[in-house]
């Protein structure tokens, strides 16, 4: 019997190669089916046309965006220079009034502390007036050139003036929110 049992098995040993080329020849085939299948699948080829459109028209939306963006860009660039060339001839005109305030106050200084205090105010409204001058003479690049210099040259006095000036709009502000 012992004998009977080892010819079955040797049987059974075969048997198990042949599984495993049988497996090895199904996926060789199902490729074939899918090509097969793609070509039989117009609703494939109507989603890939779909897609291609979609991705025309998105990139001729985005192209059409940029250009509006780029328009409105140079519309705010106007609208802020016209703004800020107008706030620059105010800033000239507030200064001019400064220095002439102080020109008509160097008389009364004279009388009331002397002639050497009434030169120092001369002498301040020279200096503003001159400054009235210089603003209202160059455009805002030259201003924004100058300015560079100047925070370049001197940062100190750069933030000093940055404090200051926020100082006052702050005070601005507060006193205008609580006015109303």
């Amino acid at each position: 019997m012992a004998k009977a049992a080892t010819p079955a098995a040797k049987k059974a040993t075969p048997r198990a190669p042949a599984k495993a080329a049988a497996t090895k020849a199904a996926p060789a085939r199902k490729p074939a089916a899918k090509k097969a299948a793609a070509k039989d699948h117009p609703i494939r080829d109507q989603l890939a046309a779909t897609r291609d459109t979609i991705k025309s028209e998105a990139s001729k939306k985005a192209a059409s965006l940029k250009d509006e963006a780029a328009a409105l860009k140079s519309q705010a660039s106007a609208k802020a220079r016209e703004a800020a060339t107008k706030g620059k001839d105010k800033a000239a005109e507030a200064v001019g009034s400064l220095a002439k305030l102080l020109e008509d106050g160097a008389g009364t200084v004279d009388s009331k502390f002397g002639k050497q205090y009434g030169d120092y105010a001369r002498s301040a409204a020279a200096t503003v007036a001159g400054l009235a001058s210089s603003l209202d003479k160059k455009d805002l690049d030259e201003l924004a050139a100058s300015t560079r210099d100047l925070v370049k040259k001197n940062p100190a006095i750069a933030v000093g003036a940055a404090t200051v000036v926020g100082f006052v709009l702050a005070r601005l502000l507060k006193g205008g929110s609580s006015s109303d």
